[in-house]
């Protein structure tokens, strides 16, 4: 029998007995409201909440009302952010530039090269790399005939400046630009000695032949629309061969011989510079040009080439902008001399620092060849470098006869 008033519960019946309570209606099961005898039960349902006396109302500060609005001003801004992404999707994320073989392994080269000279540089002056004149090192292997050196010193006297152009990979439309302004400008005639690693070294060749340099740049962009098709890892030696054997005249050598110096990077115990600066034959030029960029793994895939019985590289890791036979060598750079550590440099993107790219995507253009569009700046900067080069220098480089520099 149950009693006729209800009994005092502790905490723990009542915990006890609102457990039972909930797990029965979990189950699915509906709890009897009445005894089995039919009584009421004598116990109210949840007794502890509605016996219990209310919570006190929170009192109210201002430090919580100020988290309260912050509380609620990111609920609506996470609700206009959810319906903004439903109307305007984000875009996708940029995905990684994925460099390919032949960017991976003339990045490698180049910054090897990048290494030495500025190595070199801070062992002879203490500080930024300082382009020395060559003739003084052991280290270079002269290409020269013994009766072919008092004509040179013979030309030193009377020719001044002569301009050497680095090497630049696929940028051959900048040293284009800035040979035809200096050759508007009359610096650069048909006698003026030119010197050149790798790309400066087939600008070199360009020049002598008596080409025109839109005629060069024409021929560049079949060039860079081969490569882009069909790729230039690889094969970029082939393709460049059979280019300038059908656009360089057949008596390409006698206009080269004494003229133009190549440099070339022989592989012995250790690389030493080579320097050529005669020729026997019309091959025997593109050869040599071709060997001055030979960068190991790029233009063909083996790791050096042959030249004249001799195992070479590119000339640009050890001559990066080889000396003329003249008495002063204005040297053409086409990166930013400064952020290669290079000094006396005469015409570089420095002339000019408005509006450039950056040297990243220099060096993606030296090894991937870049639109028809972007060539045709590279040609316009190159000139317009060389422009401000020339108004500044235009009354120091007089030859040492009385002569102008446009006269022959």
């Amino acid at each position: 029998m149950y009693p006729s008033e209800p009994r005092t519960l502790t905490g723990r019946s009542i915990a006890s007995y609102a457990s039972r309570v909930h797990s029965r209606r979990w189950r699915g099961r509906r709890r009897p409201t009445r005894t089995p005898h039919g009584l009421p039960h004598p116990l109210p349902l949840f007794p502890p909440l509605l016996h219990s006396p209310p919570a006190p109302a929170p009192v109210a500060t201002p430090l919580a009302e100020a988290a309260a609005a912050a509380a609620r001003q990111s609920r609506f801004r996470l609700l206009f952010a959810r319906a903004a992404a439903r109307r305007d999707p984000e875009p996708a994320p940029a995905v990684e530039e994925r460099r390919s073989l032949a960017v991976r392994t003339g990045e490698l080269f180049l910054g090897l090269a990048a290494l030495l000279l500025r190595g070199a540089g801070a062992r002879r002056t203490g500080g930024a790399a300082a382009v020395e004149e060559v003739e003084t090192r052991d280290r270079v292997v002269w290409e020269q005939r013994p009766e072919d050196v008092d004509a040179e010193r013979a030309r030193r006297e009377l020719t001044s400046p002569g301009f050497s152009f680095s090497a630049a990979g696929l940028l051959f439309p900048y040293h284009l630009g800035a040979a035809q302004c200096l050759m508007d400008r009359g610096y650069i005639t048909e006698k003026t000695p030119l010197a050149g690693s790798s790309a400066g070294a087939i600008i070199c060749a360009v020049i002598a032949s008596g080409n025109t340099m839109q005629d060069a740049l024409q021929v560049t962009k079949v060039l860079a629309d081969n490569c882009r098709s069909k790729g230039t890892a690889f094969r970029l030696g082939a393709v460049l061969k059979d280019v300038l054997d059908e656009f360089l005249p057949d008596d390409l050598h006698i206009r080269c011989n004494g003229r133009i110096r190549v440099a070339i990077t022989q592989l012995s115990w250790r690389p030493r510079g080579l320097l050529v600066d005669q020729f026997d034959s019309k091959d025997d030029v593109i050869n040599a040009v071709i060997t001055s960029s030979f960068i190991p793994g790029y233009l063909a895939p083996r790791p050096a080439t042959f030249f004249r019985n001799r195992l070479c590289i590119d000339g640009g890791l050890t001559l990066f902008m080889p000396p003329t036979s003249a008495a002063e060598t204005v040297r053409i750079c086409a990166f930013p001399a400064s952020r290669l550590g290079l000094q006396d440099i005469g015409i570089s993107p420095d002339c000019n620092p408005e509006n450039r790219a950056s040297p990243r995507q220099l060096f993606n253009w030296a090894l991937e060849p870049a639109e028809d569009e972007t060539l045709d700046k590279l040609y316009e900067l190159g000139y317009l470098d060389a422009a401000v080069w020339a108004e500044q220098n235009s009354a120091e480089f007089i030859t040492k006869n009385g002569q102008s520099l446009g006269a022959d």
